[in-house]
């Protein structure tokens, strides 16, 4: 509106202030020339519109009054960023981007999270810089962040907060495999019974299903010295291992078994080819524990197997017969923790007497025996 009154009527110099093309708001005006200038009535009419005239060496600018309400924003210049660089105490690097990255909204991290490649194996040649390879198991030591000064100013006082230690735990276990009678007591209840009256503990007993229970008084040196004494427990490993929060640990004591993997048949007919696997058998056990302020989370898994000659399985492969504990468990520090349930029932017969007797007349005698495989745990911080 105001560049076609400019142009086509006044036919006089003029500058626009970009706010005033900025205004896209439709105007409706009616000028009658026997009651006024048109000069005159242009500057009132600006003037409605929160807009102004000056006229400086015969040219006029057309402004607008920033103060007023009814004119439309203009974007206002981008924020002045700063770099800030920090360098990791205790926490990953990837572990920190991802946690303070949506704290800020003008700034970013310019370091990429660490991806892992599934699967892969490690290699000790690099990848070429260009290739997709390269931004894979990617690490770095140095954190860098640019953003405003407010928002350096928050992450300076935020990251002392989270990138503490995370602590570490010790822990000691023992694997038993317990052998009973049919009449006797389940492995875990007798395991409970002299640990209760050797360690002079209360142990309260655990509800019907229930294959887990805790001491809070109890040291595991003094509890294998209790189950010492009793030939029906047979220590098969102790591991002893010191974690790091959040990372797993593993301890394997056996042997790796080959087994028949894939067949694929060549086009055309031939030779089938086959690959071979190699499985881990014997005694496995496998930890992962996290530190929080009060407990110790863990997920642990303890696995006895063994491979015997295959009477199920696919062409000359072995079978794998294992007995299998998995589960998550939370526990105080410095806690005993004793898990059980694994249990195997083998019956026995037998029959005793001369051979030309009748069966009647010969004696049979019968036999059960129970073995069942316990996990005794204690988790203790040893990290602040």
């Amino acid at each position: 509106m105001v560049s076609l009154i400019y142009e086509e009527v006044l036919k006089k110099p003029y500058v626009l202030d970009p706010r005033v093309l900025a205004d896209q708001r439709p105007v409706s005006l009616r000028f009658d020339g026997t009651k006024g200038e048109l000069p005159g009535f242009l500057h009132d009419f600006l003037h409605f519109l929160g807009l102004r005239i000056e006229s400086r060496a015969g040219v006029d600018f057309v402004t607008s009054d920033v103060a007023d309400p009814r004119m439309p924003d203009v974007e206002p210049p981008p924020p002045e960023l700063e770099v800030y660089v920090y360098r990791p105490k205790f926490r990953e690097l990837a572990y920190l981007t991802e946690l303070l990255s949506p704290l800020f909204k003008t700034g970013s991290f310019t370091v990429s999270r660490a991806v892992r490649s599934g699967g892969a194996e490690s290699v000790t040649t690099a990848a070429p810089a260009s290739s997709a390879a390269a931004q894979i198991d990617q690490h770095s030591d140095v954190m860098v962040f640019q953003g405003t000064a407010a928002e350096i100013a928050l992450l300076t006082r935020v990251l002392p907060q989270i990138d503490t230690p995370a602590g570490e735990v010790l822990v000691q276990g023992v694997v038993y495999e317990v052998t009973t009678g049919r009449n006797e007591s389940s492995g875990f209840q007798l395991a409970l019974s002299l640990l209760g009256g050797k360690l002079g503990v209360k142990v309260n007993t655990p509800s019907s299903g229930n294959s887990a229970i805790t001491f809070k008084t109890a040291v595991i040196d003094a509890a294998i010295d209790a189950l010492a004494s009793d030939s029906r427990f047979k220590v098969v490993s102790t591991p002893y291992l010191r974690v790091k929060s959040g990372q797993a640990a593993s301890l394997t004591v056996g042997q790796d078994v080959p087994v028949l993997g894939s067949v694929s048949y060549p086009q055309g007919g031939g030779t089938p080819v086959r690959s071979v696997d190699y499985k881990s058998a014997g005694v496995i056990f496998n930890i992962s524990p996290r530190v929080r302020d009060s407990v110790i989370d863990v997920d642990v898994s303890q696995q006895v197997s063994n491979f015997v000659k295959t009477e199920t399985g696919v062409d000359d492969s072995p079978t794998l017969i294992k007995r299998e504990l998995r589960t998550h468990v939370s526990a105080q520090d410095g806690e005993l923790v004793v898990l059980g349930g694994l249990r195997d029932e083998k019956d026995n017969a037998s029959r005793s007497g001369l051979s030309f007797l009748p069966e009647f007349l010969r004696a049979r005698s019968s036999s059960s025996t129970q073995t069942e495989i316990l996990l005794m745990l204690q988790l203790t911080k040893t990290g602040s």
